[in-house]
């Protein structure tokens, strides 16, 4: 929660429970407030002089309010870094639309299944049009959903590039697209890891956006048809085929503004710990305007619908006041623009998914940068990590890009965490920037002597079908990615 919203509470205990009691009978608007240091048109309404009666009253730590020319009309930190949770499936749907067709059809695999926390209900094995995926991510904000999409789509992007590989392969390649969409879109604040936006134990792997990049991506998946008619409904219905059959799933949204606030069109919530309350919506009244506007870190489920409301009341009331407000004296004058700096900083490590492991005495969510083969087994992988999964590279701008390149070892017997089973390494122009060992990040045993016997048959056997007789190494990690 933003520094600005805390309270200090000086009642007496029951004055304290009083008090609580009544929080809950209270409208939840009464938690908002206004903040002089809100930003509206780019400036702040101190700087503007806009008087408390003209400014939004609202309780998010960071919100932003864009239209459909992406003109920011007001901003509470909204450029600060904050957590999206299940925001960051508007930008799943983005990039899965940009390279699947309506009518493709999607198998959910158990990887995509196994995810947890908020479901569309989907199991392993079933199988939906990916028009119906889509508003199974959107509406019901299916983790299962965004995972199963994710691969799929990101099954086509390996194709591309003659490539093959495994779930966590082709979701990484998905998040890699997601990362250069973000870039495409000039979204320098945000950077994805996965794309369902669960934060936290695994997946806490340094993932973060912003109010108003969370504003443009919802403006840029509105213009996207397919996406546009799976944002908006408050529930639906979809055909999965499933044990040989077509059943139907009903899903349903968390949201309260598409059938209760006139001209909401869009709408995506999301809840984590970290995150806190957060909601996207759009809102278009046939006026030639279309609004987007973004809470997070709300203090309630209820109060981030009703920040929303309050954004889009404001606006609606006062859009040719506060642009008058906001015309400076002399529009021809302007600061002038900073210089561009001569140096660009990477996040070098951000995998797709963590493992807990404890290595070198450090207990922790370590990040899974490489999968890679154990040469005594036909079907096991070894977890790899890099034992500073925050490094960043700062090198000049001028120059190439910064390749990812790795040496895999061939292991073999019993592996601990921690023990070294590679090499990761990024170069520029061919000079090496950073390199660092892979390292293990779980325990993999050696087969006994009687599994070793087995495997060995099946090996034998196996060769005459032309089944390779280990598992793939991939490397998951994403790549470079400039954070300043």
């Amino acid at each position: 929660m933003d520094a600005r919203r805390h309270r200090r509470l000086r009642a007496a205990p029951s004055a304290l429970a009083a008090a609580v009691l009544l929080s809950c009978c209270l409208p939840s608007a009464a938690l908002a407030h206004t903040d002089r240091d809100d930003a509206v048109l780019g400036r702040s309404m101190a700087e503007l002089g806009i008087s408390e009666e003209l400014q939004p009253s609202i309780d998010a730590s960071h919100a932003a309010l864009m239209d459909e020319e992406g003109t920011l009309w007001y901003g509470r930190a909204a450029g600060e870094r904050a957590q999206i949770a299940s925001l960051t499936k508007i930008m799943t749907a983005i990039v899965a639309a940009e390279h699947l067709d309506a009518g493709d059809r999607i198998v959910v695999t158990p990887e995509a299944a196994a995810v947890g926390e908020s479901s569309a209900g989907l199991a392993a094995g079933d199988e939906m049009s990916f028009g119906d995926a889509l508003k199974a991510v959107l509406t019901a904000s299916g983790n299962d959903a965004a995972s199963a999409v994710a691969q799929a789509a990101g099954a086509v992007i390996l194709g591309g590039r003659g490539q093959d590989g495994g779930a966590a392969a082709r979701e990484a390649a998905f998040v890699e697209a997601m990362n250069a969409k973000a870039a495409e879109l000039g979204m320098d604040g945000t950077c994805f890891a996965n794309p369902h936006g669960l934060d936290f134990d695994a997946y806490a792997q340094g993932q973060y956006s912003c109010a108003r990049d969370v504003a443009v991506m919802l403006r840029c998946a509105m213009g996207n048809d397919l996406v546009r008619s799976s944002i908006g409904h408050a529930r639906t219905t979809i055909a999965v085929s499933r044990g040989g059959g077509t059943v139907a799933v009903e899903l349903a949204n968390t949201d309260t503004m598409i059938e209760g606030y006139p001209g909401t069109c869009a709408a995506k919530t999301g809840y984590t710990l970290a995150a806190g309350p957060c909601v996207a919506t759009a809102l278009n009244r046939g006026d030639g305007h279309e609004y987007y506007a973004v809470v997070l870190g709300s203090s309630s489920k209820p109060q981030r619908f009703a920040d929303s409301e309050a954004l889009y009341d404001w606006v609606l009331a006062h859009r040719d006041e506060l642009q008058a407000a906001a015309q400076p004296a002399d529009a021809s004058a302007g600061p002038a623009a900073p210089p561009a700096s001569a140096e660009a900083t990477y996040q070098l490590v951000s995998a797709p998914h963590s493992v807990r492991a404890e290595i070198g005495g450090v207990q922790a969510a370590w990040p899974v940068v490489a999968e890679v083969a154990h040469a005594d087994w036909t079907d096991r992988t070894v977890a790899a990590t890099v034992l500073d999964p925050n490094a960043t590279a700062t090198v000049p701008r001028e120059g190439g890009r910064l390749e990812q390149e790795a040496a895999l070892d061939a292991v073999t017997g019993h592996v601990a965490p921690g023990d070294v089973v590679g090499r990761l390494a990024f170069r520029r122009d061919g000079a090496v920037v950073w390199e660092a060992d892979l390292v293990a990040a779980e325990d993999v045993p050696a087969p006994t002597w009687w599994e070793a016997a087995g495997i060995a048959v099946e090996r034998f056997l196996g060769g005459f079908a032309g089944l390779p007789g280990t598992a793939r190494s991939e490397l998951l990690n994403l790549g470079a990615m400039e954070v300043s």
